[in-house]
């Protein structure tokens, strides 16, 4: 067994093969725990055959094997109150910002405005698939190794200052929404769970997160005034 760290859980995963522990490595454990870790993940082929049902045959088998292991993680990952969010996550001055929408919706695209707007002055927590852990009454952002196709992610937990849904346009428009605008849309991009139990779980997750932090809805185009409209509406 090799135990990680996602969201301060510690995770030991048996069965996994190279690419998986090579995908892992930057989030391997390195201190001494006392006990069983919090999660265990034992893959199967089984596990390998639901997410070929699931993703359907465009995939490897490494690759299958590795999002068998996230999905393992975030079914278990519910009951320390920690929950996957599709989204593009990226920091400005310690606080994050989260930009979701469907595939297609341009995330990762954004935030590549966001890095060429502002340089190094903002960080990439993760492309594609962070996860969200909440502390008393606040929610943070940490990175995964489920990065998207580009690969950007950092080991790092820092707090969530907004969440942003995506959609194309030729202007920019960006306008807070209600709760009950955000609400279908959080929960249209957060782990479809298979178990009542599960998606009750995370219903309840969703609603917390709305509870904490400012939703908006973006309308915007490719270019760097996008991602300085977003900046200067969701820093207040």
């Amino acid at each position: 067994m090799i135990v990680y760290r996602l969201a301060d859980l510690t995770v030991g995963v048996e069965g996994a093969g190279t690419y998986t522990r090579d995908l892992m490595k930057d989030y391997e454990n390195k201190e001494p725990i006392r006990g069983l870790p919090q999660i265990r993940i034992t893959l199967t082929p089984e596990m390998v055959r639901r997410e070929r049902e699931l993703e359907g045959d465009g995939f490897s088998e490494d690759y299958l094997e590795s999002i068998a292991v996230y999905r393992a993680f975030c079914e278990q990952a519910l009951a320390f109150d920690v929950f996957f969010f599709h989204a593009s996550a990226i920091a400005k001055d310690g606080e994050a910002y989260l930009f979701s929408g469907p595939s297609g919706s341009g995330k990762s695209t954004h935030t590549a405005m966001w890095r060429k707007t502002f340089g190094n002055s903002v960080i990439m927590v993760n492309d594609d698939k962070p996860l969200i852990r909440f502390r008393g009454r606040k929610a943070f952002v940490y990175g995964t190794p489920w990065d998207g196709k580009q690969h950007l992610n950092t080991n790092i937990c820092l707090p969530v200052k907004a969440v942003c849904f995506l959609s194309k346009g030729e202007e920019n428009r960006i306008r807070r929404l209600s709760y009950q605008e955000a609400l279908k849309l959080t929960e249209s991009q957060t782990f479809h769970a298979a178990s009542w139990e599960h998606r009750k779980r995370n219903e309840m997750l969703s609603s917390m997160l709305l509870n904490m932090v400012p939703v908006y809805s973006l309308c915007c185009d490719i270019s760097e005034r996008a991602a300085v409209t977003a900046y200067e509406a969701m820093r207040q």
